[in-house]
């Protein structure tokens, strides 16, 4: 269970920094759906309902989030 925590925490200060940086650049909603989507994958996860699959979903949320880092990370 400590695993988990410190995997949504780690993945939650990436998914929340990455996302708050793309709509600084302007962007429409759909970082703010991913964000909730990760709150709500967390609370799941708490709950123990479906917590591999909850997992699975965090897991796709994080790999998203460093996506949308690739063009700060490869600019000129």
């Amino acid at each position: 269970m400590k695993k988990i925590h410190i995997f949504n925490t780690i993945a939650g200060i990436i998914i929340i920094l990455s996302m708050s940086l793309v709509l600084t650049g302007g962007s429409n909603n759909i970082p703010f759906f991913l964000i909730i989507l990760f709150f709500i994958s967390y609370f799941m996860q708490a709950i123990d309902i479906g917590k591999s699959v909850w997992t699975m979903v965090t897991g796709l949320l994080v790999v998203w989030s460093l996506g949308s880092l690739l063009p700060y990370l490869f600019a000129p």
